[in-house]
């Protein structure tokens, strides 16, 4: 597998397609001849508060991600903000040091055939970022990316990246909001109140707590809950 060449293809079909539907053919056309089976372009946006996802992922793990905010989970997401250059990852390798929370997310990525891939991790505008995952269903050889397959791989995300962000039909979208109880916990922490004051409050599990929480700062791409609620004042979620 020549991951070189594969993302300077990558390049070379982003420049010279004249569709949107034109390139994802193209993507997925280019994924499947070099050994992945899938891709997804996820974009993750703070400012707007509204992630989105271009992909050829089985629409049911879409629709599951999404739905179950995965993404203040997934390990994958998580390692590509931490190293911002393209690296690779196996479900079997991750289990191994993964949270329980983690496994559950690994094994019902695996029931959708996403065992393993390479993900490329890109800054774009105002500090954001966005990442692209070649996935497939077998475990690939282990290996590490040098310095000029990371140029190049980066340089193959940013142009796909500029192409995507303007799309009018993304594959999966998720909107800016918060249901009914994740509202009322960042509620009470604007009102100064600790999670273990919340769980007594609401009568809630502390965990329970903590995965809404968790949850407001996976929708709206924010590192702490300070920067949540401010975000979230702004765009009158609460």
């Amino acid at each position: 597998m020549n991951m070189r060449t594969l993302f300077h293809e990558m390049i070379d079909s982003t420049a010279t397609t004249s569709t949107e539907d034109s390139l994802r053919a193209a993507v997925a056309r280019i994924t499947t001849k070099h050994g992945f089976e899938r891709f997804a372009y996820l974009n993750l946006d703070a400012v707007s508060a509204r992630s989105f996802a271009v992909s050829n992922y089985p629409q049911d793990w879409q629709a599951m991600y999404f739905g179950r905010s995965y993404m203040a989970l997934d390990p994958v997401v998580t390692m590509g903000k931490r190293m911002m250059r393209a690296f690779q990852w196996c479900v079997d390798e991750q289990r191994r040091r993964a949270t329980k929370d983690e496994r559950g997310f690994w094994d019902a990525a695996s029931q959708f055939g996403i065992r393993a891939g390479v993900t490329v991790p890109i800054r774009v505008c105002y500090g954001q970022v966005a990442m692209l995952t070649l996935a497939s269903s077998q475990n690939l050889r282990p290996r590490e990316f040098c310095e000029t397959e990371c140029a190049v791989a980066a340089t193959s995300a940013t142009f796909l990246h500029s192409r995507l962000v303007s799309t009018n039909c993304p594959t999966t979208q998720r909107q800016p909001g918060l249901s009914d109880r994740e509202a009322l916990c960042l509620g009470w922490i604007a009102a100064g109140k600790s999670m273990q004051d919340i769980a007594e409050i609401l009568g809630l599990n502390y965990h329970t707590v903590r995965w809404d929480l968790d949850n407001i700062r996976a929708k709206l791409n924010v590192k702490n809950l300070k920067q949540a609620l401010s975000l979230a004042l702004q765009l009158g979620l609460i």
